[in-house]
């Protein structure tokens, strides 16, 4: 085990000095309203409009989305409903209970993953209790959106509704994910030795409309039997227009103007089921899910020089066709009570369909033909998952599994056999307090764009070629985490984990070799692609902590806080020395602060996020990108405002920037002739401060 695989697990290992001292496992935690169950009258100081907005109230309780990675696997999001656990990936599980009223919500309770009989699932899950009422129930909601320099959104909504019919519960939702974004600053270019020879002047602005529909139905023919069916539909439009203007400091330089305009018109698409009952001594979950999703894109770039006559017109046109299908049952049963098992098989098809092509439209000639690239995996996984409750105080669950999966790139076709499986263990000594501990080998999904060579318009270092030799990374991942709630609310939750990776997915050079038609070399192109450097190492540790403030005399306020740091170590494929991943976040800071004025419908608050990320890394260039200071919003909210719930919310409070810092070489890094060609620093501020209304109310 190596150095930061050791070290982020024991950083988690010394605060057990304390959480198990005899002075902390004596206290006492509130029942009814404690951190291990909520009921529906804890969140009415917060006027919750749904069972979303309740989970996201609980003290010390981190959300997680559903699984979106390799099918759908194992483990998924931390939050049940009824105790059954939502089907679908990504944030549907989330969206899924964004549509149960708050008045269908009986109580919340947290409770300890590894003590359920669901495979690969740790930590703290909530688990929503709800009843459906009869008849038609639902909510909506209203955000407007004002910025300087831009047009007002005023699209931004969202309808939803939820009801029973006979033994059909039912909910559906209308929206529009609308944004309205953009911003501006100035851009340097060096030499090498640091002189000035431009300055650029850069404005952006983005707008995204994305209308959808969604709608879920479960169907509970009785005790024993549940089915769920959940439809989902989005249309997402984006529109970028961005340019810059150029001035010459010297002759290097290059006056005159740029415009970059990009469009997306997609359309997805998503359906899935499950359906449990009764089987021999057990019970059956069979699941079904599809995805699919249509993405035209469309580029274009015009450069202008200083007398403002065009002498480049470039178009890249894009057409990408991908889906999912995946197949999976689960069989459980239980002999004894306690002791539980689940044998799972599990089938699914992935694909990526593309078509590029290269216009020039000054100099036809240098036009590219229309290339087509298909990608698709076929896979299989199974799982035997044994879930045991040794006590009352420990808990463990282990799964021991394997996926064989038929990878076609090109025309090219691998195979792969992977073994994969996990083991985790929880100690709860009292309901205040759990230790779960953790150890899983895992294998990731590949982004199948990552295959594809790609033209960038605006930037002359985005080009890559395609390589077909990409394989997934794997990784043994191992994880401690604390989770200790106090008399009054207060929480803190500790996490830490180590990840020994291999086959890491990065940029990669790339020697692309022509020949004459006898065979001859006749040159070397040098390139960069997606590719795979090798195996790493990466860790971190989060503290989260929530605060009341009603045992200091400060009723109804409460102050949230993650705290997370990243360190990581892998080799460049090109200069062969360890560096960090690339990319990687390495520290984090976020500050929630909230007060609920007591006898009263008012409520303010503010918000801080900051992070520090690691350099990114490719053949040709070196960069950094960093969002400075960081992210900031505050916000008023009445609670009845003629019966509807009303915020305002002012973001980019603080003046905050987007910084870029690149170094450009004449060549590929790893070459003797590389020098540094030029320096680049981006400073890039939003449309900001602006002001967002958020009108909502339920009927």
């Amino acid at each position: 085990m190596t150095r930061i695989f050791k070290s982020s697990l024991l950083a988690a290992a010394a605060p057990l000095a304390l959480f198990l001292s005899p002075a902390i496992l004596a206290q006492e935690t509130e029942t009814g309203n404690s951190a291990r169950s909520f009921s529906a009258d804890y969140f009415t100081q917060y006027a919750p409009q749904n069972a979303f907005d309740m989970v996201r109230r609980i003290p010390g309780f981190q959300l997680r989305g559903g699984n979106n990675a390799r099918g759908l696997g194992q483990g998924g999001a931390n939050v049940l409903v009824n105790g059954q656990q939502i089907t679908g990936k990504g944030g549907d599980p989330f969206d899924q209970i964004g549509r149960i009223p708050a008045a269908n919500v009986i109580r919340i309770e947290i409770l300890e993953g590894t003590s359920l009989d669901i495979p690969g699932l740790s930590g703290q899950v909530a688990n929503i209790i709800s009843e459906t009422k009869k008849g038609v129930s639902g909510s909506w909601e209203w955000v407007p959106e004002w910025r300087t320099r831009q047009q007002a959104n005023l699209l931004r909504g969202n309808v939803k509704i939820s009801g029973e019919t006979g033994n059909i519960e039912y909910a559906a939702e209308l929206r529009n994910r609308a944004r309205r974004n953009g911003d501006y600053g100035p851009e340097t270019r060096r030499n090498a030795d640091g002189s000035i020879y431009e300055i650029r002047h850069y404005k952006g602005r983005y707008n995204i409309d994305g209308p959808g529909a969604s709608a879920n139905f479960t169907w509970k023919p009785s005790e024993d039997r549940i089915g769920n069916l959940n439809f989902e539909y989005n249309l997402f439009n984006l529109n970028r227009k961005s340019g810059y203007e150029r001035e010459a400091i010297t002759s290097r330089g290059a006056p005159g103007s740029e415009r970059f305009n990009f469009g997306e018109d997609e359309w997805n698409a998503k359906i899935d089921g499950d359906y449990e009952f009764p089987f021999l001594d057990g019970k059956l979950k069979v699941i079904g899910y599809y995805r699919a999703e249509h993405s035209p894109t469309l580029a274009r770039f015009f450069n202008y020089d200083g007398d403002y006559a065009l002498t480049e017109q470039t178009e890249f046109k894009q057409t990408a066709d991908e889906g999912e299908l995946i197949g999976k049952t689960e069989y459980s049963w239980s002999k004894r009570e306690g002791r539980d098992w689940q044998v799972s098989l599990e089938g699914a098809y992935n694909f990526l369909d593309i078509e590029n092509q290269f216009f020039d439209r000054i100099n036809p000639s240098n036009s590219g033909d229309l290339s087509m690239l298909e990608i698709d995996e076929n896979r299989a996984e199974a799982f035997l998952t044994h879930t045991r409750k040794i006590n009352d105080r420990w808990s463990v669950q282990g799964s021991i599994g394997a996926e064989y999966s038929e990878l076609t790139a090109g025309g090219s076709t691998r195979t792969f056999t992977r073994p994969k499986g996990s083991i985790q263990a929880t100690y709860t000594p009292d309901d205040s307090l759990n230790i779960t501990t953790r150890i899983e080998r895992q294998v990731f999904q590949l982004n199948f764009f990552d295959f594809s060579s790609n033209v960038s318009l605006q930037d002359d270092t985005g080009d890559r070629d395609t390589n077909l030799n990409l394989v997934p990374s794997q990784n043994w991942f191992g994880e401690i985490a604390i989770n200790k709630s106090f008399k009054d609310g207060h929480s803190i939750e500790i996490q830490a984990h180590g990840r020994l990776v291999e086959d890491i997915v990065d940029q990669i050079p790339i020697d692309i070799v022509n020949r004459d038609s006898a065979g001859n070399i006749i040159s070397t192109d040098y390139s960069t692609g997606v590719g795979n450097i090798g195996n790493g190492e990466m860790g971190g540790i989060h503290f989260n902590t929530t605060l009341k403030g009603d045992p200091f005399g400060l009723k109804g306020v409460e102050l949230r806080t993650n705290v997370a740091w990243h360190m990581s170590s892998v080799t460049d494929p090109i200069t062969l020395q360890n560096r960090q991943s690339s990319g990687q976040q390495m520290s984090e800071l976020e500050i929630s602060f909230r007060h609920d004025i007591p006898n009263s419908n008012w409520a303010w608050g503010a918000y801080f996020h900051t992070s520090e990320n690691a350099s990114q890394y490719s053949p040709f260039v070196i960069q950094r990108f960093d969002h400075r200071p960081g992210w900031s919003e505050v916000f008023i909210e009445h609670k009845d405002v003629l019966g509807m719930k009303v915020s305002a919310e002012l973001g980019s409070a603080l003046e905050s920037y987007n910084q870029l810092d690149r170094i450009i070489y004449t060549d590929r890094r790893d070459l003797s002739n590389a020098t540094i060609d030029r320096i680049e620093n981006r400073k890039r501020e939003y449309d900001g401060p602006y002001l967002v209304l958020n009108i909502s109310d339920t009927f």
